[in-house]
């Protein structure tokens, strides 16, 4: 083949491979619309969706798992992939609450205990990923060893307490009419957000989880950074583990197993609010700010099936459905903002 002509392939390939990238970008976007018109649909013939009722109750629900979604955002962003162990964290945490609010220590005392062991169980995983481990085998051996302290804590069983009790302004009280966890949401949110983009902690979780070697360089070992957003994790689990005793004033392992709202296990819907948040699953890219939309959007959806007399099964599909749906439209963008550059 002679020089010329392979020229002229180069040429053509050049032509080709950005209209190709501009095409995925097309269908992304088409994706995307497409979604959208299908939710207001469901939305404007939903009956009462469109309340201010509703409206709270859509907040008021995807304050738990937006909570912990802020806290696996950290990790993702990290370039830590995600802790499959918070649904067993949060098992653990809230037996061990409840434990200590019905043997009378009070909220205060119950709230510390319980933070300081989802501090450990944050930092034991981090430890052992910033050692080069990997994060799906270390978190999943981690969610086993957590429920099984958890089960065997409890003896398997309802842990209660009697009410009143202190926690109950943060699981049953409102302020202005809000609900008190709605109001810890959004705090959680704003805080998280501002600590990302203003400290020097936040730019240096975008730093390593954009460019592991970049922050190596300069002086950011993932090391630290792991211990760092796996605490923050489980803090977040735990609050969110304290919040629903609080709620309901007793625990059990199960409580954020796949029943957990009817929608799907807890991990598995905390994953799926991240990643529909837009957030990439290979870090450096995102904000909790993105994963509070994101618990948004999957709680106005739960909630719109739910008036439209859906069980819990299409409710769960729909919570897959998002989550690969979410991936093919970054994938199709990604790659179309990659050929242009």
């Amino acid at each position: 083949m002679s020089q010329t002509m392979m020229q002229q392939l180069s040429d053509r390939l050049q032509q080709y491979l950005p209209r190709h990238a501009a095409a995925g970008s097309r269908i992304a976007y088409i994706m995307v619309a497409l979604f959208v018109v299908v939710f207001v649909f469901g939305m404007v013939t939903a009956p009462n969706f469109l309340t201010i009722f509703n409206f709270k109750t859509v907040i008021r629900d995807a304050a738990l798992v937006g909570i912990m979604a802020i806290g696996l955002t950290f990790v993702t962003l990290s370039g830590n992939f995600f802790l499959l162990s918070l649904k067993e964290t949060a098992a653990l945490s809230i037996v061990a609450f409840a434990t200590f609010m019905a043997a009378g220590y009070g909220f205060e005392l119950s709230f510390l205990f319980t933070m300081g062991i989802a501090a450990v169980a944050g930092a034991l995983q981090g430890v052992l990923i910033g050692f080069g481990g990997n994060p799906i085998v270390v978190t999943l051996g981690a969610a086993g060893l957590f429920f099984g302290i958890g089960s065997w804590w409890s003896d398997n069983l309802v842990v209660s307490f009697r009410r009143p009790h202190g926690a109950e302004w943060l699981g049953t009280g409102s302020f202005l009419g809000l609900p008190n966890i709605t109001i810890a949401f959004i705090v959680i949110a704003i805080v998280a957000e501002l600590s990302l983009r203003y400290t020097t902690f936040g730019r240096q979780v975008y730093l390593i989880g954009d460019n592991r070697a970049a922050g190596r360089a300069t002086g950011h070992e993932n090391f630290a950074m792991a211990i760092k957003v796996c605490i923050i994790a489980s803090l977040c689990a735990a609050f969110v583990a304290i919040a629903f005793a609080a709620q309901v004033s007793s625990a059990h392992v199960n409580y954020f197993s796949s029943s957990f709202g009817s929608s799907g296990d807890m991990t598995i819907l905390v994953i799926a609010t991240v990643m529909v948040g837009g957030n990439s699953i290979m870090g450096g890219y995102g904000s909790t700010l993105r994963s509070s939309i994101g618990a948004l959007f999957i709680s106005s959806v739960d909630n719109m099936m739910v008036l439209h007399g859906f069980n819990s099964g299409p409710r769960v599909l729909a919570v897959g459905v998002m989550i690969v749906f979410s991936i093919v439209v970054f994938a199709l963008l990604r790659r179309g903002s990659r050929s242009q550059e």
